[in-house]
């Protein structure tokens, strides 16, 4: 796991802009209020202000946007979930709320959980207000808001440093899509958006310097019926290549049809496309992260941060007919970007309107990335915000 400290974040636009305000637009509602499986939970009580030392035991809940089987990323933080009650045993009752939307009543969730007890809370999105006003009425509770970007003393934003991930995806694009043309469904022009697209076509172009990276933004996470449309409106154009952000396999079953190479962001879904499956991120560091927190808590030693807090984010397991000469390459890559001598942001970088956004000699890091507001030239389909 990558703990990256000692770098203020300001508020970055692209949250401000879209993910909130598609909060407050309710454009990311899952549906109805559905306070789920037990409010169990796992996980302790100190901070630099609220401290009470040790505890044998403790209590936490997950809250997910998503039901906790729905093969993508609630899924995953589950299994993160599953991961601390594995390794603390009865130290840990944990629980899980699933399918929370994003009005009034998610903060009255926050609310019981808090009066239940839960010593620490994790969210699987970014609730913004509706968590951090509970967070801040209730010192004594710590919570830890994936994709946050509100910082207090008991409020800890973490996220995937995953634009490195994309760019290594972008390489094996390049290599397996022979017309350098790379398909992306996402959901909202946020940062996590730019970082897909940014990384995989600074990638894709260290192949192939023509290649590009033709976007489709469906304003949800999980909706089949517009997954496919965006998805056969990418595949009948061409593309050579097509990924998504979707929490189920629809555009990667199409893909499979179309006989066109795929890839899924949550985790391993070459089940849905056997033979054109090239590889997904691998967001097993979750378990770790989740750990470490409740650990924390045990120990009375648990602290927030003034920056977000960046997961390791690799390339999971290579679909069984990516070429070997494909792998290589881009393991030569990544070897490239542990040791430094390659950042995926280098200047001279303009983005998709024509504008300078980084002058020649200039890197931008994990951290920067997080706060990224634009396209780069070359991604079509979305807009700077």
């Amino acid at each position: 796991m990558t703990t990256q400290k000692n770098r203020g974040l300001f508020l970055p636009p692209s949250a401000m802009v879209s993910r909130r305000e598609a909060l407050k637009m309710g454009a990311l509602g899952i549906g109805g209020l559905a306070v789920g499986g037990s409010l169990l939970a796992a996980c302790g009580d100190d901070d630099e202000d609220v401290s009470s030392g040790a505890k044998d035991k403790i209590k936490a809940n997950w809250v997910y946007i998503g039901p906790p089987d729905d093969n993508g990323w609630s899924q995953e933080h589950d299994r993160g979930r599953k991961a601390v009650v594995a390794h603390f045993g009865d130290r840990v009752e944990t629980g899980f709320t699933p399918d929370i939307g994003f009005d009034s009543s998610t903060s009255q969730v926050f609310q019981q959980l808090v009066d239940d007890g839960n010593d620490i809370i994790f969210s699987n999105t970014e609730y913004s207000q509706l968590l951090t006003d509970v967070a801040d009425a209730n010192p004594e509770t710590k919570f830890c808001e994936i994709n946050g970007h509100y910082y207090s003393d008991n409020v800890l934003p973490f996220y995937l440093a995953h634009e490195t991930t994309a760019y290594l995806l972008g390489v094996a694009a390049g290599h397996l899509a022979e017309n350098g043309r790379i398909g992306y469904i996402g959901a909202f022009p946020t940062a996590t958006t730019f970082n897909d697209v940014n990384g995989m076509l600074l990638g894709a172009r260290s192949v192939n310097p023509d290649a590009t990276v033709e976007t489709v933004l469906v304003s949800t996470f999980f909706d089949p019926q517009k997954a496919a449309q965006a998805a056969n409106a990418l595949l009948d154009t061409g593309v050579g290549f097509l990924f998504g952000v979707m929490d189920e396999p629809t555009f990667l079953q199409l893909s499979e049809e179309a006989g066109v190479w795929t890839g899924y962001w949550n985790l391993d879904f070459r089940s849905a496309a056997p033979t054109k499956y090239v590889n997904n991120f691998d967001l097993s560091e979750f378990g770790t992260f989740y750990i470490e927190q409740c650990q924390r808590v045990l120990d009375g030693t648990w602290v927030s941060q003034d920056d977000v807090w960046l997961l390791d984010t690799p390339l999971g397991a290579w679909g069984p007919n990516v070429p070997q000469d494909v792998q290589d390459a881009v393991a030569a890559e990544a070897a490239r970007i542990d040791s430094g001598e390659l950042n995926v942001y280098e200047g001279p970088l303009y983005d998709n309107e024509g504008t300078l956004r980084l002058a020649e000699g200039e890197t931008l890091s994990s951290l920067d990335a997080y706060a990224i507001t634009y396209p780069v030239e070359g991604v079509s389909g979305v807009s700077a915000v």
